[in-house]
């Protein structure tokens, strides 16, 4: 990520974010991840961590993506 400027980061981000279909899949995948944890056994630890693990990578994605659209550094003054 570092050979692209913040520029390019920033348009990549905006991009991804404003695509229906990611934001359809992420949907998706959010939900059913969730569904797959809460319908697991009780007992299965594991399946409801795993799926728990797939919603956090979900959100962390799309957080991070919403990041690089908030935290632009200071664009610098015109020298004088």
């Amino acid at each position: 990520m570092n050979d692209m400027s913040e520029q390019e980061r920033e348009h990549h981000a905006r991009e991804i974010l404003n695509n229906p279909l990611f934001t359809a899949l992420m949907t998706k995948m959010e939900q059913e991840a969730i569904n797959r944890a809460v319908n697991a056994q009780l007992t299965d630890n594991q399946a409801q961590q795993a799926a728990l693990a797939e919603v956090r990578a979900v959100r962390s994605f799309r957080q991070n993506c919403e990041f690089i659209l908030r935290n632009k550094p200071p664009s610098k003054a015109a020298p004088a």
